[in-house]
């Protein structure tokens, strides 16, 4: 399968974020901080020129955002999974809802709203009903991407509303989001799920697939490995949790960010969020209570 890889720069948070190109098809657009790069590359026809439509893994900013921001993408037919459209649609809301749950979760630490303004904008125009969903994909359909055709997987956890694409002759999967570079469980606001990322990383797992494109780093010829390290890494963080609870009977969420995750620096707010929704996970299975007070994240038995 001919997949072209092309890398954008995004603000803040982690590596840079992959466009992919296969024929005529872009999957995923980039953040809306990067809307300039990309419409250089639209303009070229050697890189992104003459692309027809677009096929979304999921709504997040760093993938939507070129969508949002360019004329030019927000005129050709787009293609996601059940729920995307609702988030497209109305995003500035959602980006609002998202910021204000960030800065709940980050009491304790001296949030505030506008430390979201980078990587979550809302001093802007949105394209939103501007972009048309010519098709709305669910668990189970195929796609078209350039020439080939692909099963569609739900794999939520990273979000609620994510695709992966499945190439089964050539053994190539395009997972998205939920195999990370580092192995580790992506946080991401209002929809993600530690119980629903491990299902779908063990989705993933079955089919033995010989290569992963993901939506953040290069390829991964090794699929097996990286998809058991995310596993093996849930299941530690979860552990780790569990056995700092029965030392201390109770802690703040940002204490095991900082001295069980080693978080530094602005790390602390993010790590404290993941911190989060490991809890959230064990408190559904009965292991722990989560509250989240005007103080910061308390977890207790």
């Amino acid at each position: 399968m001919d997949i072209q890889r092309f890398e954008f720069p995004q603000p803040t948070w982690g590596p840079s974020v992959n466009v992919l190109r296969v024929g005529d098809t872009l999957v995923d657009t980039g953040h809306v901080r990067s809307a300039d790069a990309l419409a250089e590359a639209l303009a070229d026809p050697d890189r992104l020129g003459g692309v027809e439509r677009v096929v979304l893994t999921h709504p997040h900013i760093d993938h939507v955002g070129g969508s949002q921001a360019l004329d030019e993408l927000a005129a050709l037919p787009h293609v996601a999974i059940e729920g995307v459209p609702f988030i497209v649609h109305d995003y500035r809301e959602y980006l609002l809802e998202a910021r204000a749950d960030m800065t709940r979760l980050c009491a304790g630490l001296g949030a505030t709203d506008s430390m979201w303004d980078s990587y979550f904008p809302v001093d802007r125009e949105y394209h939103e009903e501007r972009i048309e969903f010519e098709r709305v994909l669910a668990d189970g359909d195929t796609v078209r991407l350039g020439e080939y055709e692909l099963d569609v997987l739900s794999t939520p956890g990273h979000s609620g509303q994510h695709a992966s694409f499945w190439h089964e002759p050539s053994g190539t999967c395009l997972p998205g989001d939920i195999v990370s570079e580092n192995g580790h469980f992506m946080y991401a606001p209002l929809y993600c799920d530690i119980g629903e990322y491990k299902r779908s990383l063990r989705r993933l797992r079955a089919l033995e697939a010989d290569r992963l494109v993901p939506m953040h780093g290069p390829p991964m010829e090794n699929p097996r490995e990286r998809i058991d390290d995310c596993l093996e890494n849930a299941e530690r963080t979860e552990s780790r949790l569990l056995n700092w609870l029965d030392d201390r009977g109770g802690f703040f969420a940002r204490e095991f960010a900082s001295d069980v995750l080693g978080a530094e620096g602005a790390a602390v707010g993010f790590l404290t969020m993941v911190v989060y929704e490991y809890a959230r996970h064990l408190e559904e299975r009965g292991e722990c209570s989560v509250a989240v007070e005007g103080d910061g994240i308390e977890v207790s038995r």
